[in-house]
């Protein structure tokens, strides 16, 4: 091997190592985190949370013995078990895919600075345990891999890690809301009773195998399509300003049976408005949003005669 060529490996050998520790730190570690948060979620009692979602308006969740409640300024309700554990799960362990920028520069290219970035912080009681900003998320679609930009509040690095974590904490306070509204297993219902306004009213009730309405055979086939269509229903928008004091509901579904509480659904007139309730999620009050709950719901007793479903 002559003298040029063993320069040349030589060189090409040191270039090598000199890129070598730009990535890699004296000891031979990567030069950046390995971990960015890792919590024992047990020990989690509150997170809060600032979202461009929900104009930064904090929206806090709370653990009170087994219970989390979440609450956005002089509203608080019950939290969402999806939510709750999305969030949870996704702060147990943060691990950084790779390192994407050292400098506040960089930090409104991938949305994690005040204006853009969603604010997180997790506390055992006074203590807090994780405060990070999450940017936006990426798709690469040549190795189809997903990720969110994130940054440790203190620090000025930024890191791809792994996930949808823009979209577990970035929302409005509502998509962290119990929405919980009608649940039933149709093969558990026993007696249905319609109150309307009028002389409207009637029970549709089961008597061994056989559906009636007020006391006459109904119609078996519709009366399994109703009851598959109100299996589970969700709500439209909420209607926190509502107050049911002093009002009187024009329209109450009670639905009665075997191995479950009483459910009673309730709708208010409210100038234009109808508001819906449910005894499965009290004190939360909602709008059907265009969504034809009602009509669902609240059907005459010739639906259960002619079989005219609603859709």
């Amino acid at each position: 091997m002559n003298r040029n060529m063993i320069l040349l490996v030589v060189f090409v050998m040191l270039l090598v190592i000199l890129l070598g520790k730009q990535f890699l730190g004296s000891d031979g570690n990567r030069n950046f985190r390995e971990i960015l948060v890792e919590l024992d979620t047990a020990s989690v009692t509150k997170v809060e949370i600032m979202a461009r979602a929900n104009d930064f308006d904090p929206v806090e969740f709370v653990k009170t013995g087994s219970q989390w409640e979440v609450t956005n300024g002089n509203v608080k309700d019950e939290a969402d078990n999806g939510s709750l554990r999305g969030a949870l799960s996704s702060l147990s362990k943060i691990t950084p895919k790779r390192l994407v920028a050292k400098s506040k520069d960089k930090w409104a290219q991938y949305e994690v600075n005040d204006s853009l970035g969603t604010r997180v912080k997790a506390f055992g009681g006074d203590k807090l345990l994780a405060d990070l900003v999450i940017g936006k998320f990426n798709f690469q679609q040549t190795n189809r891999s997903m990720s969110t930009f994130v940054r440790l509040k203190e620090e000025d690095e930024v890191y791809a890690v792994e996930g949808f974590l823009s979209s577990t904490f970035n929302r409005e306070f509502s998509g962290f809301r119990d929405k919980t509204f009608l649940k039933t297993d149709k093969e558990n219902l026993i007696t249905l009773t319609f109150d309307y306004p009028g002389d409207s009213s009637f029970v549709l009730g089961k008597t061994a195998d056989q559906w009636q309405v007020n006391g006459l055979a109904a119609d078996s086939a519709a009366v399994q399509n109703y009851l598959n269509g109100i299996r589970t229903i969700t709500p439209g928008k909420f209607m926190d300003e509502f107050s049911e004091d002093g009002k009187i509901p024009m329209y109450r579904l009670t639905l009665d049976g075997n191995n479950m509480s009483v459910i009673i659904i309730t709708a208010y007139q409210e100038a234009d408005d109808l508001i819906l309730s449910s005894s499965l999620n009290e004190n939360a009050y909602f709008t059907p949003e265009g969504l034809n709950i009602f009509d669902k719901l609240f059907v005459s007793s010739q639906l259960f005669v002619d079989g005219q479903a609603v859709e």
